[in-house]
Protein backbone atom coordinates (compact mmCIF):
# COMPACT_ATOMS: atom_id res chain seq x y z
CA UNK A 1 0.00 0.00 0.00
CA UNK A 2 0.99 3.12 -1.21
CA UNK A 3 1.97 6.54 1.41
CA UNK A 4 2.84 10.19 1.02
CA UNK A 5 3.45 12.24 3.55
CA UNK A 6 3.52 15.76 2.90
CA UNK A 7 5.52 18.81 5.40
CA UNK A 8 3.51 21.50 5.32
CA UNK A 9 5.44 24.68 5.49
CA UNK A 10 7.47 25.45 2.78
CA UNK A 11 6.13 22.11 1.14
CA UNK A 12 2.43 22.75 0.53
CA UNK A 13 2.15 26.35 1.90
CA UNK A 14 4.41 29.53 1.59
CA UNK A 15 4.36 29.90 4.76
CA UNK A 16 7.91 29.71 5.66
CA UNK A 17 8.84 33.73 5.59
CA UNK A 18 5.23 34.31 7.14
CA UNK A 19 6.45 32.10 10.46
CA UNK A 20 9.55 34.12 10.04
CA UNK A 21 7.77 37.36 9.91
CA UNK A 22 5.43 36.58 12.85
CA UNK A 23 8.18 35.61 15.28
CA UNK A 24 9.85 38.88 14.49
CA UNK A 25 6.44 40.71 14.63
CA UNK A 26 5.93 38.90 18.42
CA UNK A 27 9.49 39.43 19.73
CA UNK A 28 9.37 43.34 18.89
CA UNK A 29 6.95 43.53 21.37
CA UNK A 30 9.64 42.94 23.96
CA UNK A 31 12.18 45.20 21.86
CA UNK A 32 13.59 42.20 20.35
CA UNK A 33 14.86 42.65 16.74
CA UNK A 34 15.54 39.67 14.61
CA UNK A 35 16.61 39.01 11.30
CA UNK A 36 15.09 37.15 8.48
CA UNK A 37 18.12 35.37 8.03
CA UNK A 38 18.71 34.77 12.00
CA UNK A 39 15.03 32.93 11.92
CA UNK A 40 15.52 30.61 8.71
CA UNK A 41 18.19 28.68 11.14
CA UNK A 42 14.70 27.60 12.64
CA UNK A 43 13.10 26.23 9.57
CA UNK A 44 11.68 22.97 9.94
CA UNK A 45 12.62 23.13 13.66
CA UNK A 46 10.34 22.07 16.37
CA UNK A 47 8.53 24.94 17.66
CA UNK A 48 9.37 24.39 21.58
CA UNK A 49 12.86 24.19 20.22
CA UNK A 50 12.69 27.85 18.94
CA UNK A 51 10.82 29.49 21.70
CA UNK A 52 12.98 28.23 24.39
CA UNK A 53 16.03 29.70 22.71
CA UNK A 54 13.82 33.19 22.58
CA UNK A 55 13.18 32.74 26.19
CA UNK A 56 16.45 32.62 27.37
CA UNK A 57 17.23 36.09 25.72
CA UNK A 58 13.07 37.75 26.97
CA UNK A 59 10.71 37.22 29.42
CA UNK A 60 8.15 35.55 26.78
CA UNK A 61 4.92 33.78 27.85
CA UNK A 62 4.54 29.99 28.01
CA UNK A 63 4.80 28.21 25.05
CA UNK A 64 1.27 27.64 24.61
CA UNK A 65 0.04 31.28 24.94
CA UNK A 66 3.30 32.07 22.61
CA UNK A 67 1.64 29.56 19.92
CA UNK A 68 -1.45 31.28 19.87
CA UNK A 69 0.47 34.92 19.31
CA UNK A 70 1.98 33.36 16.61
CA UNK A 71 -0.86 31.69 15.17
CA UNK A 72 -3.18 34.89 15.02
CA UNK A 73 -0.41 36.80 13.03
CA UNK A 74 -0.01 34.13 10.93
CA UNK A 75 -3.76 33.76 10.36
CA UNK A 76 -4.62 37.25 9.22
CA UNK A 77 -2.28 36.19 6.22
CA UNK A 78 -3.85 33.19 5.41
CA UNK A 79 -5.66 32.46 2.46
CA UNK A 80 -5.94 30.40 -1.44
CA UNK A 81 -2.81 32.18 -2.75
CA UNK A 82 -0.47 30.76 0.03
CA UNK A 83 -0.88 27.61 -1.42
CA UNK A 84 1.43 26.28 -3.84
CA UNK A 85 0.29 26.50 -7.05
CA UNK A 86 2.35 22.49 -7.57
CA UNK A 87 1.28 21.08 -4.36
CA UNK A 88 -2.38 21.96 -5.01
CA UNK A 89 -2.86 20.30 -8.55
CA UNK A 90 -0.95 17.18 -7.19
CA UNK A 91 -3.06 16.97 -3.83
CA UNK A 92 -5.92 17.12 -6.59
CA UNK A 93 -4.95 14.56 -8.73
CA UNK A 94 -3.83 12.41 -6.09
CA UNK A 95 -7.57 12.07 -5.38
CA UNK A 96 -7.79 9.65 -7.82
CA UNK A 97 -5.43 7.39 -7.59
CA UNK A 98 -4.81 4.28 -4.93
CA UNK A 99 -2.36 6.29 -2.50
CA UNK A 100 -3.20 7.63 1.32
CA UNK A 101 -2.10 10.81 2.54
CA UNK A 102 -0.60 12.30 5.41
CA UNK A 103 0.21 15.51 6.46
CA UNK A 104 3.16 15.50 8.46
CA UNK A 105 4.64 19.09 10.48
CA UNK A 106 6.39 20.20 12.89
CA UNK A 107 4.00 22.67 13.94
CA UNK A 108 1.82 22.14 17.26
CA UNK A 109 -1.52 20.15 15.96
CA UNK A 110 -3.70 22.78 16.34
CA UNK A 111 -1.99 25.51 14.62
CA UNK A 112 -1.19 22.82 11.76
CA UNK A 113 -5.40 22.30 11.83
CA UNK A 114 -6.11 25.72 11.72
CA UNK A 115 -4.14 26.38 8.64
CA UNK A 116 -4.71 23.48 6.52
CA UNK A 117 -8.68 24.08 7.07
CA UNK A 118 -8.23 27.85 6.14
CA UNK A 119 -7.02 27.14 2.78
CA UNK A 120 -9.50 24.09 2.63
CA UNK A 121 -7.54 20.98 2.41
CA UNK A 122 -7.83 19.69 5.53
CA UNK A 123 -10.04 16.86 3.96
CA UNK A 124 -7.62 15.44 1.41
CA UNK A 125 -5.36 13.86 4.56
CA UNK A 126 -6.18 10.57 6.03
CA UNK A 127 -4.02 11.45 9.02
CA UNK A 128 -2.57 14.85 10.05
CA UNK A 129 0.27 14.98 12.77
CA UNK A 130 1.75 17.96 14.33
CA UNK A 131 5.25 17.87 16.42
CA UNK A 132 3.61 18.04 19.69
CA UNK A 133 2.22 14.66 19.35
CA UNK A 134 5.36 12.99 19.55
CA UNK A 135 8.65 12.90 22.39
CA UNK A 136 10.89 13.77 19.90
CA UNK A 137 9.58 16.37 17.03
CA UNK A 138 11.77 16.79 13.70
CA UNK A 139 14.82 15.91 13.05
CA UNK A 140 13.76 12.80 14.55
CA UNK A 141 11.84 10.18 12.96
CA UNK A 142 9.47 9.56 15.30
CA UNK A 143 6.42 11.73 13.80
CA UNK A 144 7.17 10.15 10.42
CA UNK A 145 7.03 6.79 12.15
CA UNK A 146 3.84 7.64 14.31
CA UNK A 147 2.28 8.78 10.69
CA UNK A 148 3.58 5.54 8.57
CA UNK A 149 2.30 3.39 11.52
CA UNK A 150 -1.43 4.76 11.46
CA UNK A 151 -1.67 4.46 7.73
CA UNK A 152 -0.26 0.84 7.59
CA UNK A 153 1.57 1.88 4.33
CA UNK A 154 4.41 -0.58 3.13
CA UNK A 155 5.58 1.84 0.70
CA UNK A 156 6.12 5.56 1.75
CA UNK A 157 7.26 8.47 -0.10
CA UNK A 158 7.74 11.48 2.33
CA UNK A 159 7.94 15.21 0.61
CA UNK A 160 10.10 18.15 2.66
CA UNK A 161 11.65 21.56 1.66
CA UNK A 162 13.97 21.39 4.53
CA UNK A 163 17.21 19.72 5.94
CA UNK A 164 15.45 18.99 9.27
CA UNK A 165 12.88 17.58 7.26
CA UNK A 166 14.78 15.33 4.84
CA UNK A 167 16.75 14.10 8.02
CA UNK A 168 13.65 13.01 9.40
CA UNK A 169 12.16 11.36 6.80
CA UNK A 170 15.70 9.40 6.06
CA UNK A 171 15.21 8.13 9.58
CA UNK A 172 12.32 6.73 9.24
CA UNK A 173 13.81 4.28 6.13
CA UNK A 174 11.36 6.09 3.70
CA UNK A 175 12.24 7.90 0.66
CA UNK A 176 12.66 11.63 0.36
CA UNK A 177 11.68 14.02 -2.11
CA UNK A 178 12.77 17.12 -1.49
CA UNK A 179 10.80 20.63 -3.42
CA UNK A 180 13.32 23.19 -3.62
CA UNK A 181 11.52 26.52 -2.87
CA UNK A 182 14.17 28.73 -3.19
CA UNK A 183 14.52 28.76 1.17
CA UNK A 184 18.24 26.25 1.05
CA UNK A 185 20.76 25.42 -1.38
CA UNK A 186 21.00 22.26 -3.51
CA UNK A 187 23.73 21.18 -1.14
CA UNK A 188 21.34 21.84 2.05
CA UNK A 189 18.56 19.57 0.50
CA UNK A 190 21.34 16.89 -0.46
CA UNK A 191 20.48 13.65 1.74
CA UNK A 192 16.82 13.48 -0.05
CA UNK A 193 16.80 10.82 -2.41
CA UNK A 194 15.71 13.17 -4.88
CA UNK A 195 15.72 17.10 -5.28
CA UNK A 196 12.64 18.53 -7.94
CA UNK A 197 11.98 22.32 -8.49
CA UNK A 198 8.24 21.72 -9.05
CA UNK A 199 6.20 18.42 -7.44
CA UNK A 200 3.61 16.65 -10.10
CA UNK A 201 2.33 13.38 -10.81
CA UNK A 202 4.14 12.20 -13.16
CA UNK A 203 7.27 12.17 -10.92
CA UNK A 204 5.44 10.69 -7.81
CA UNK A 205 4.28 7.37 -10.21
CA UNK A 206 8.15 6.94 -11.18
CA UNK A 207 8.91 6.85 -7.86
CA UNK A 208 6.09 4.27 -6.56
CA UNK A 209 7.48 2.33 -9.68
CA UNK A 210 11.06 2.04 -8.00
CA UNK A 211 10.16 1.02 -4.85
Amino acid sequence: MFGIFWDCDGTIMDTERLYAYAWQAHLEKYNFLVSEEEIRQFVGVDDRIVHSFYAEQVNLENFETTMQELGKIIETSLNEKIIYEDAKILLNELKNKEVSLACVSASPYKLLLKKLKEVNIDNDFKYIIGGDMVNRNKPYPDIYNKAISELGTSKNLIIEDSPTGISSGKASDSFVLAIDRGMFSKDDLSQADMIVDDLNLETVESIFQTL
